[in-house]
């Protein structure tokens, strides 16, 4: 047999004895003949993972009906964060210290610490995101549904954590820990920003991705935003005016949030044959001022005030009117009579007034739309 590689047995023990007691013992690494790498098995909690993962056998109902004999609970989730955690450090995942977790957290999702939030359930050892807001709380466990689970002190993230999923028995003392890939890149990419993460995610995990775009206003990411904004493209005329509502976002605190970096994708992807998403822009523009207008949206425009739908209306003309005035007169069959920003001005007669105050809110090509659009008015007066 051959004999077992010192190095690695000397790094691993290190390892393992500076995280745990020194009088159990935790590990052990198995390096099998002709094995590529050493396997490393684990016995720590044993006696509990086994209980558990009988006892989550029975979350369903059974074949021949009969009732689920087992509730999901807080304690589930305790139990399978500290594995989760080992097992992404297994695969190359640094944790973070606990400011810089905090920071990404709220970079991603927002600040779900300070702010009360119905998709954001608050446990002892765990955060709960709900992957809407219209989730209620008997949704939280069901596995079926793409809820995110937060551990602040094991600094990773996972989805509904069955135990049976990666816990893999090697022997009735020994285990080894089997993320699912997914798992592995979503750590690793958001905490981490491993860039092969991200590609396997974009090939493998497409639907958290968007998610995070859609439900938490995660726009950082250019390949991200290029996924979720095809998605719209791809809608029919009469409802891809909807991408105004992942753009023009209120966040945990209620306050209103702009997604330049949406905005921006719009004008990169306009040309003097495609206009399909600043009309888009221009369909969530007049649906903020005209009921009949938003029938494509699932949150009214009357959500905002008159001030905040003001800023809104200057995002838009800051990103509309130019495309406007660059393509209208190459192909003026694919675009209407005007710009939107004249038409802002004569839904509301104060916005004229309300920009100048805003110093036009430090949109440059905005204030150039606005003289430009004075000196037409005068030159026609005259």
């Amino acid at each position: 047999m051959k004999a077992p590689n010192t190095s690695i047995l000397l790094i691993m023990t290190f390892v393992l004895t500076s995280c745990y007691p020194k009088n159990k013992k935790y590990s052990t690494v198995i390096e099998k003949k002709n094995a590529p790498a050493p396997e490393i098995v684990y016995s720590m909690n044993i006696d509990t993972i086994k209980a558990h993962i009988e006892l989550q056998l029975h979350i369903e109902a059974t074949e021949d009906g009969h009732p689920p004999t087992y509730i999901y609970t807080d304690r589930d989730v305790d139990i399978a964060f500290p594995i989760i955690s080992q097992g992404l450090k297994d695969n190359g995942f640094m944790e973070l210290d606990d400011s810089s977790f905090r920071n990404k957290v709220v970079s991603i999702f927002g600040d779900i610490f300070q702010y009360k939030n119905p998709a954001i359930k608050l446990h002892t050892n765990f955060i709960t995101v709900l992957d809407t807001t219209e989730k209620s709380i008997e949704d939280e466990f069901d596995y079926t549904v793409e809820n995110i689970f937060i551990s602040p002190k094991h600094k990773c993230l996972t989805w509904v954590p069955l135990l049976g999923d990666f816990v893999e028995f090697t022997d009735s003392n020994h285990y080894k820990i089997d993320l699912h890939p997914n798992i592995i890149a979503r750590n690793k990419y958001l905490f981490n920003n491993n860039q092969p993460a991200l590609a396997q995610l974009l090939h493998e995990d497409t639907f958290f991705l968007k998610m995070l775009v859609k439900s938490f206003g995660y726009t950082k990411e250019p390949k991200i935003n290029d996924l979720v904004m095809k998605d719209y493209l791809d809608l029919d005329d009469d409802r891809r005016g909807s991408v105004g509502e992942i753009i023009f976002v209120k966040n945990a605190a209620g306050v209103l949030e702009i997604k330049e970096e949406l905005l921006q994708w719009i004008t990169d992807h306009t040309s003097i044959n495609d206009n399909k998403m600043a009309d888009a822009l221009s369909s969530y523009a007049l649906a903020l001022y005209d009921k009949s207008y938003n029938t494509f949206l699932k949150v009214n425009a009357y959500y905002f005030s008159r001030d905040e739908k003001r800023k809104i209306a200057a995002y838009i003309a800051n990103t509309y009117d130019p495309l406007y005035r660059r393509f209208v007169v190459q192909n003026p069959r694919i675009w209407p009579a005007d710009g939107v920003l004249n038409g802002f001005l004569i839904d509301d007669t104060g916005m004229a007034e309300y920009f100048k105050q805003h110093d036009y809110f430090s949109l440059p090509a905005l204030k150039m739309e606005m003289e430009l659009l004075n000196n037409t008015t005068a030159d026609v007066s005259q």
